[in-house]
Order: structure tokens, then C-alpha cells, then sequence
């Protein structure tokens, strides 16, 4: 809830104060003059400028305010230049009452920093007054602990949603747009529904503002499907991750992985078993064991050549013959990765003389609808001289050979493009394929030569020496079984985040499927219909006219405002008749919010919402409809009393029901004194 209580403005001069302090109650509140330049909404003004809602007057500071907070201000013959102003706002919550003021002009004082006492008007220079100064029009103000709208969103009691942005960022729904939907200022607010709201770079800001107001299950759904769509992204990737530095550790180690999910999924024991690590085609334990086995038979033999001259000999033979293996795989992976390379190249140099014919196709295509729009001959592939097709090519063709049109050859160009592109994708693949093999082999071939040099330098030592080939063997499968059983713990780790994900998936999963598959819950089906019937019934009493059968309005499910068989109901109505669908619209959202427990805070604004020469009797069913139905809101309208029949239905309002603020001949007067 919002309650303006008091507002006071101050205007200070050489000789004298200038300025204006009304009360506000609630209901209906009339600020009105006989003339249309007294001064009302300057004073209307000053409420959005103490509020930091500025914007929805179409500027920032204190150039939205006129004259006479900043310059010069008139009094009868006399002009007196202004050297101070500001103004004073006393607000509540229903609980709690504050005072806030923003200096319009003072030396030393910038007009974005705004103080707030935590009292009535009345009892803010007491000593007991906490007061606290805050800002308004900066970075984060809408977030800080000392901006003005942080506070003045937490005051409100609001909890204002996260939504997307213009920039594909998340930011959170400013109140400047919210209050854009209860404020209607005199210049911009009457061009449309929603007309004063300021731009600030929120995505469907119109339909946001409108869900929010209504407090519609789509804004938290939306925010939901938000969060799951990050939570998915961050699973993803996460998963990808893990998997890949499994897989890049297994390979190093010359093992392969089977059943390790390359994608999230729910992981259950059977999947758990079915993640294996080999080794040689062998289990990676069972491989492990082997290799300890061997180990241990070394760590028998004595490390000395004794008569083993026939088995080194045999050993050295075999070990030469798999590194000439070895090093013959690897010269054909290298020509095969070379090839891949080539192709790589000249795939890549294809693809930029297709993008580059995509893009003259393209231009040829937007002169030749440029010149269609001529009327020429020429535009059209056809001669200005004997009207025949002109064939973009000068080869010979055979007779009635069709030729493609600059569409045609965008469209055969761009699934060109496509088809280079996945074939490109495929050869990297494949060239990623091929590196890793040669790394792989590479590794063992430089194995199995330590291990020759060994067997080489037994073969020519005394028997007496030690086997430096035993020795070698030792150490090399003394690294190897402790290599693997590095691999197998980082496996270990790694399952446990596999798990960890696991469990998020599921989770993920089940909030995903918990989303109503319908767009609107039913509450809000409900609330929609209930805006429509409320706004239907408005512009009926208030005499729209534009519209023979206002049983064909409806509110849009896609943005929530009025239409007609699809379309903008403003396209279909007369000036009068657009002023007429804002009062009923603004009305409608506070009337469904209020039924339907929504976030509306209770107060409107109207500045001269007699615009475009409005049948006095419709003005009249206005009012009357607000005393009647927003008695326990705040409806505060800045009214012409020119002519007499609108005198007429002021005064025949009902007395006790509304306040009139009567503005004299100019709205800022000679006060007293400051506070």
C-alpha cells in the first residue's frame, strides 16, 4: 500500500518562501484551478520527483520541472528569482509513515540525493528522528542498501521479480515502470495505455508491468523456466566437463572408457556397473593385477645376465619389430591427418566464396526489389527492348534449360554453405581423431626404445653386470600400475561429482515437469477473464463509442491489453474514446488486483484526464465511480474547472466523499516559513 499523506513545497527567495502544503486523504482527491496554467501539474510533478518516478514525465532531475523551482518564480507584477526549492512528501505504508525530501535547486546539494525521516512531517527536526540520506538515478540504486528505490521497494512491502532484458541480461522490474501504470501524466500518459512508461531496456516491460500488478502465476513461472534453463545450461556443462577429464586422462594412460554418459542422466547402480575402464582389452583391475604379478616375478629374478643371452636377443627382435610397427601407424596417421588439413583448408576457403556469393546474391536481390519498385524492365530479368528473360549467365545453354532465379541461388547457395559446414565439422573431428592416435602411439614407441636401448646395452655387458633391461621393466611397470591407480582415484573423485549432478538432473527434471503445461494457471485464467469483465464494464460507463459491440473486446493472452479480433483496440477508437479506454483500464487493474490479491499499492494519479473534448457527463460517471468503488484507495486528479458544467459536477459530487484543493491564480503561494 501507498498513502501520500502530505506534500509540502518549498520555493525560496531573497524576501520571501514560496510554495504549496496540502494534506491528501483517502478516496478521491480533486487538485483543481479555473485555468489549464495555474499550476496543478507542477505540483503533481513534485510527488513523482520526491519519488524518484521522474522519468515517467519523460527526463531525469529537475529539468522535468518548470520555471519556477529553478529559475524565476511570478508573484502578481512582481518576479523573484529563485535561489532554493525542494519539496517535502509524507508517505505510508498503512503501518509506517515517512517523510522524504529532494531538493529541486540548492548549492552544494545534488538533486539525486534524496533524505528520508522516519516520521510524520510535523516531527522531523526532532532529536529523536532517525533520518537517512539515500540516492536516486545511479548505478545499483534499485539495488544498494542506500538506494532510495531498494528502500522505498522493501517500504512498499514489494518483492519485485527478476526479468529478462533488452541486452539478454536479468535485471530486476523498476518501480519507475510499475508506477508508470498508476501515474497517467498530462503530456505523454494520454497517447495510450501505459503511454508514460519510461524505457529501460526491460523486455514486454507493458506485460511485465501488468503481471506483476496482477501478481499472475505466469511471472513466477517465467522465472522458474528461467532459473531451470540456467540450472540446465550449468548441469550441461558441468557434466561435459567431468566427462571430458575422464576421458582425456584415460586415454593418456592408453586405456579406453565404455557406458560413461556423455550427457546428463539420472544414474542408477546398473549404470554405475556398466562404466568400465580398460586396458589392452582387458579390465583395468584385472589389467592392474597382471601388471603386479609381472612386477613381482621381476622383483624374483636377480637383476644379472647370466645365460639369458638367446631370450634378449629374441626379446630385442620383437621389440624392433612392434616399433617399426609403430612407427609405420604413425606415418600413415600423419598423411591421413595432412589429408584431413588439406581438406580443413580447402573446405575453409569454399566456404568463404560461398559466403561471399551469398552476400552479392543477397545485394543483387535488394536492388533488383529496389528497382521492381521502379517499374523497370531490367529488375525484372527481362529486356527493355524485346521483352525476353535475360539469363544471368553467358554460357551456351540447351534449349528450354531453366535458369535459377537470384532466390533460387540464395537458397541453392545457403544448403551449399550448410553442407560445407557439416563436412567440415566431421574433418576436424576426424583430425582430433588422428592426433590423439598419434599421441597415444607416439608414447608407447618411445617406451618400447628405452626398453631397446636396455635389452641392447644387457647384450654387450659382462655376465656379471646387472640387466638393465630387468631393471627398466621394473621401473616402467612400477610407473605404469601407479599411473593407473592414480586414474582409477581420479575416477573415484570424478564419480562422486557424476553423482552430484546426477542428483541435480533428477531434481531439475522433476521441477521441470511441476511446471503447468498451459501457459496461464488457473488463477490466472481467472484474473484475466475478471480484467476483461472489469474493463468492459468501465468503457460502457464511461460512453466508448467506437465500438457498436464492446461484446468483441477482449484482453490480449499476449500482452494483456485490449483487442479487438486480434488487433490494438486503440486503432479502432476516436481520441475521446482512447482517453476513455486508459481511465477504464487503469481503473480495471486496481479493481482486480484488489479482488484478486494482486501487488497493486492502492493510489492513482490523473493529471487533466479531460482530454480531447470528453462529454461532461462521461467525466461525471468517471468520478462518481471512483468515490463509489475506490473509497479505500487513494485517487488523487489534477483538474480544469473552466468551464460550467465541469463546475457543475464538482460541486454536485457528494460532500463528506472527496477533498477538493482549490488552486488560486498561481498554485505557489507565500508561506511562513520553511521547515
Amino acid at each position: 500500500m501507498l498513502k501520500i499523506n502530505r506534500l509540502r513545497i518549498e520555493i525560496k527567495t531573497k524576501e520571501k518562501v514560496f510554495g504549496f502544503d496540502e494534506t491528501f486523504q483517502s478516496g478521491l482527491n480533486l487538485i483543481a484551478s479555473d485555468d489549464n496554467t495555474r499550476g496543478k501539474s507542477s505540483i503533481i510533478a513534485m510527488i513523482y520527483y520526491c519519488l524518484g518516478f521522474e522519468e515517467i514525465i519523460g527526463g531525469r532531475g529537475e529539468k522535468v520541472l518548470t520555471a519556477a523551482f529553478k529559475s524565476i518564480i511570478e508573484e502578481g507584477e512582481n518576479v523573484w528569482t529563485v535561489l532554493e526549492s525542494g519539496a517535502y512528501l509524507e508517505i505510508t505504508n498503512g503501518m509506517e509513515v515517512i517523510t522524504i525530501f529532494r531538493a529541486a535547486k540548492m548549492e552544494n546539494r545534488d538533486n539525486r540525493l534524496i533524505s528520508v525521516y522516519y516520521s510524520d512531517m510535523e516531527n522531523i527536526h526532532r532529536q529523536d528522528t532517525l533520518m537517512e540520506d539515500m540516492y536516486v538515478h545511479m548505478p545499483n540504486a534499485a539495488n544498494n542498501k542506500k538506494g532510495f528505490h531498494n528502500f522505498l521497494e522493501t517500504f512498499l512491502h514489494f518483492e519485485l521479480p527478476l526479468v529478462p532484458a533488452s541486452d539478454d541480461a536479468v535485471r530486476k522490474l523498476y518501480l519507475q515502470l510499475i508506477f508508470s501504470g498508476m501515474f497517467i501524466e498530462q503530456k505523454h500518459g494520454w497517447a495510450d495505455i501505459l503511454a508514460g512508461m519510461p524505457i529501460l531496456g526491460i523486455k514486454e516491460s507493458k506485460k511485465r508491468v501488468i503481471e506483476f500488478i496482477l501478481n499472475l502465476d505466469t511471472l513466477d513461472n517465467e522465472r522458474k523456466k528461467d532459473h531451470l534453463r540456467s540450472e540446465e545450461d550449468n548441469i550441461k556443462k558441468e557434466w561435459t566437463t567431468v566427462v571430458r577429464d575422464i576421458t582425456l586422462l584415460v586415454e593418456k594412460e592408453a586405456c579406453s572408457i565404455t557406458g560413461l554418459p556423455l550427457s546428463p542422466k539420472i544414474l542408477t547402480d546398473l549404470d554405475y556397473s556398466k562404466i568400465t575402464i580398460q586396458k589392452g582389452g582387458v579390465h583395468i583391475d584385472e589389467y592392474i593385477n597382471d601388471l603386479t604379478e609381472k612386477y613381482n616375478d621381476l622383483q624374483a629374478l636377480k637383476p644379472k645376465i647370466i645365460d639369458n643371452f638367446e631370450e634378449l636377443q629374441i626379446e630385442l627382435n620383437e621389440t624392433e619389430v612392434t616399433i617399426r610397427e609403430y612407427e609405420r601407424d604413425i606415418t600413415k596417421l600423419r598423411d591421413l591427418l595432412d589429408s584431413e588439413h588439406i581438406s580443413i583448408r580447402r573446405l575453409q576457403n569454399n566456404l568463404e566464396i560461398i559466403k561471399t556469393d551469398i552476400n552479392n546474391n543477397k545485394d543483387a536481390a535488394r536492388l533488383r526489389n529496389l528497382g521492381s519498385g521502379l517499374d523497370l524492365y531490367t529488375s525484372k530479368d527481362i529486356c527493355p527492348t524485346c521483352h525476353q528473360d535475360i539469363a544471368d549467365t553467358l554460357l551456351p545453354l540447351p534449349n528450354h534449360m531453366p535458369i535459377m532465379s537470384i532466390d533460387d541461388n540464395i537458397r541453392h547457395l545457403n544448403a551449399q554453405k550448410d553442407m560445407l559446414e557439416f563436412a567440415m565439422l566431421s574433418h576436424k573431428s576426424n583430425s582430433e581423431q588422428f592426433q590423439s592416435s598419434i599421441n597415444l602411439l607416439e608414447g608407447n614407441l618411445f617406451k618400447l626404445r628405452s626398453l631397446a636401448k636396455s635389452l641392447r646395452s644387457d647384450l654387450y655387458q659382462t655376465n656379471d653386470s646387472y640387466s638393465e633391461a630387468i631393471v627398466y621393466k621394473r621401473l616402467s611397470i612400477e610407473s605404469e600400475i601407479s599411473n593407473l591407480n592414480k586414474l582409477l582415484d581420479f575416477y573415484s573423485n570424478h564419480k562422486v561429482t557424476l553423482e552430484i549432478l546426477s542428483d541435480r538432473w533428477k531434481d531439475y527434471l522433476e521441477k521441470k515437469a511441476a511446471l503447468p503445461e498451459n501457459k496461464y494457471s488457473q488463477k490466472d485464467q481467472i484474473k484475466l477473464n475478471h480484467l476483461q469483465e472489469y474493463f468492459v464494464d468501465n468503457i460502457r460507463k464511461f460512453g466508448y463509442k467506437s465500438v457498436s459491440n464492446l461484446n468483441q473486446v477482449e484482453v490480449s493472452k499476449e500482452n494483456y491489453l485490449p483487442a479487438i479480433e486480434g488487433f490494438d483496440m486503440k486503432f479502432d477508437s476516436s481520441a475521446s474514446d482512447n482517453i476513455r479506454a486508459i481511465w477504464a483500464f487503469t481503473l480495471a487493474l486496481l479493481q482486480v488486483s484488489s479482488k484478486d490479491s494482486g501487488n497493486h499499492p492502492g493510489i492513482l494519479i490523473f493529471d487533466e484526464p479531460a482530454q480531447h473534448s470528453i462529454v461532461v457527463n462521461d467525466m461525471e460517471e468517471f468520478l462518481t465511480r471512483i468515490i463509489n468503488d475506490f473509497n479505500k484507495n487513494q485517487v488523487i486528479i489534477g483538474i480544469t474547472v473552466k468551464d460550467s458544467d465541469t463546475r457543475r459536477v464538482v460541486s454536485e459530487l457528494p460532500e463528506g466523499k472527496y477533498k477538493l484543493i482549490m488552486v488560486p491564480n498561481k498554485a505557489f503561494q507565500k508561506i511562513d516559513k520553511s521547515l
